[in-house]
């Protein structure tokens, strides 16, 4: 879109903002939620940038090694075989030839120097995760809001590269989060806007709400699971052997299944989850069968007593 094209008398009627529309407004919904933190990378640039560097330091090591085959073939240089082994005599000979190879290792640091920190900086960029779909999809809304963007010229398809596209902000969800966001997000709704960041038309979603909910339901999962597969011990505690080895599996199964498809746990720690829940609901079943049988002799004996009791009452 060319900003000559562009009549600012004839501009679409756009929901009320309190900035200045464009970069005022712009940097005004994005200050107001740091997950709306979202920016270019430029990682083709980047990976350019690096090349080039790289490049011009490769010449440069070149340069340095003619210098030191041409002192490795005269041996009967004094000066040179001076210069490879006192550092004063290195920055104090005035001769041409060790200008120049000072003249080249001076920039040769700042070059070094240079392309190290730029190495660091783009190390640190990758590490940064993608937006997620919830916080894209309401900066893209936001973006082209009304029939204009809101960056006119170039900018307006500054981001239509999405997987060049990361998050200041680092992603502190999960599986279970953005299931509830996804499909259940209209219950987490709120008509506040951040000061009027958000026009009334697109639905705020405060992330407090949700992160609550989503702890409540883990708790409850945690505990129904738990609690759980000790009450169905206790129902068949009776039953054959088999049986009880197949509810601790079935609900071993269940927690795993909870634990590897709801959070971000690895797939160790998946395991060492589940083993743990195993061995709770095989130690339970084991002392809990113990226990009863320990006790039923001793209910029976004392129902032996009790009867007699009785007989010799009624004799």
């Amino acid at each position: 879109m060319d900003d000559t094209d562009i009549e600012l008398g004839a501009l679409p009627s756009l929901p009320a903002r309190r900035c200045l529309d464009g970069f005022p407004s712009f940097s005004h919904f994005i200050a107001g939620a740091s997950q709306e933190a979202i920016y270019r990378r430029f990682g083709s640039l980047s990976a350019r940038n690096l090349l080039y560097q790289q490049s011009e330091l490769h010449r440069l090591e070149h340069e340095l090694e003619i210098y030191d085959k041409e002192d490795t073939h005269d041996l009967n240089n004094v000066p040179a075989q001076q210069r490879a082994r006192l550092w004063d005599h290195y920055t104090s000979d005035d001769s041409d030839s060790a200008r120049l190879r000072r003249e080249l290792q001076a920039k040769i640091k700042c070059r070094m120097r240079e392309y190290h920190e730029a190495l660091l900086l783009e190390s640190r960029i990758l590490a940064l995760a993608p937006p997620s779909k919830r916080a894209l999809r309401l900066f893209k809304e936001w973006f082209f809001l009304g029939s204009l963007p809101v960056l006119w010229g170039l900018d307006e398809h500054i981001f239509d590269k999405e997987g060049d596209l990361v998050a200041l902000e680092s992603r502190d969800t999960d599986r279970l989060i953005d299931l509830l966001v996804t499909y259940f997000g209209w219950l987490f709704k709120s008509t506040e806007d951040n000061d009027d960041r958000l026009p009334p038309s697109m639905m705020h979603l405060p992330a407090y709400r949700i992160q609550r909910a989503g702890a409540v339901i883990s708790i409850l999962l945690s505990a129904l699971l738990l609690v759980g597969g000790i009450v169905c011990l206790m129902l068949v505690s009776n039953r054959g052997a088999g049986l009880r080895v197949g509810i601790i599996i079935l609900f071993t199964f269940l927690f795993a299944a909870v634990v590897g498809l709801l959070t971000n746990a690895r797939r160790a720690e998946v395991f060492g989850s589940s083993a743990a829940y195993a061995a709770v609901l095989v130690v339970f079943n084991k002392v809990y069968k113990k226990d009863k049988s320990s006790i039923l002799p001793k209910q029976k004996k004392c129902c032996r007593l009790s009867s007699n009791l009785r007989v010799e009452e009624t004799g």
